[in-house]
């Protein structure tokens, strides 16, 4: 089956209900990719490349409990290769994607007055449409090398979500009480290794909190997960934006831009307004995800109190009183 031809809708289930699991998930994904093979529009693309991150942590997520020889980690290892190649496709697409909003949100503010506009300032507009031109040429091919990419591997693709949806089966999501506490720990431990943030560390920092966002959100009927990934899509969210800007601006600072000397230098003022707000939103969620850890130590000591003289120690504090 190739793209363009309909797909198996959640609703056309034997029974006629609607799943709420990764299997769910996997047939919504499918859906996703052979709409982006026919038109690879911003919001198809985008929305794509979210959906295929998310069952990756997923994925990864049940992978961690399995024997790597079995045949249903087998079968989410290739899942997760073949993902990871289209996210890279996708990827490509979704920063022009980005760059273009963003400089034509830019060029649209600078041109939205009645006032007097200096001339640096008109000589910037001039140079932002210039670079949006090109970046628009280029996101037009990009399309169409999108599309022939997902055509290609299309039935491999396919057969792959089709396996991992047989390995994982049709459970649904449930409330898992010691998931909250366990991404609290994991996001912990990444956390640790950035004492200080800078415009080196920042983009791996927002890289490497993504599997608790996804995982959290995909727990999110519980309100601890749910406080979680809010938390930390507010930290991806800042880290983002600084990122698009900084990259953007050196873009425009080589090759065929080296001399829109305007655009580059309010490019460059872009990045360092977001690279520092993104710092205090970092600091700012790094202090309520470890608020939130104090209180579920507080809770466990409350329901797991001290033990009396020659009693063994619960098992949830045995490492806390080492």
């Amino acid at each position: 089956m190739k793209p363009g031809q309909n797909l198996m809708r959640r609703t056309d289930r034997a029974d006629g209900s609607e799943l709420q699991g990764l299997s769910d998930r996997l047939l919504d994904w499918r859906e996703l990719l052979e709409r982006c093979g026919r038109r690879p529009t911003r919001k198809r693309v985008h929305s794509l490349r979210v959906a295929t991150l998310r069952i990756q942590a997923e994925v990864g997520d049940e992978l961690a409990g399995l024997p790597c020889a079995s045949r249903e980690a087998q079968a989410m290892l290739r899942f997760g290769k073949l993902a990871g190649k289209l996210r890279d496709a996708l990827g490509s697409v979704r920063e022009l994607d980005v760059w273009i909003g963003k400089l034509r949100t830019l060029r649209e503010s600078l041109s939205d007055t009645t006032e007097y506009v200096p001339r640096s300032t008109r000589d910037a507009i001039r140079e932002i449409e210039r670079l949006e031109d090109r970046l628009t040429r280029k996101r037009d091919r990009s399309g169409l090398k999108l599309i022939a990419k997902i055509e290609n591997r299309w039935d491999d693709l396919r057969s792959a979500a089709r396996d991992v949806a047989k390995a994982t089966g049709d459970r649904v999501d449930e409330v898992d009480k010691g998931r909250a506490s366990k991404l609290l720990s994991e996001f912990g431990e990444i956390a640790a290794v950035f004492p200080v943030f800078d415009e080196g560390n920042l983009h791996d920092f927002r890289k490497r909190i993504k599997k608790v966002r996804y995982v959290a959100e995909i727990c999110g009927a519980d309100p601890m997960c749910g406080r979680i990934a809010a938390q930390v899509k507010k930290a991806q969210d800042a880290i983002g934006e600084w990122h698009d800007w900084h990259v953007l601006a050196r873009t425009a600072a080589k090759g065929k831009h080296v001399k829109d000397v305007e655009a580059v230098e309010l490019l460059n003022s872009m990045t360092a307004r977001t690279y520092k707000a993104a710092i205090a939103t970092c600091d700012g969620v790094l202090r309520r995800m470890a608020d939130m850890e104090r209180d579920r130590d507080a809770v466990l000591d409350r329901l797991h109190p001290l033990p009396v003289r020659n009693e063994v120690p619960p098992k949830v504090l045995m490492k806390k009183f080492a």
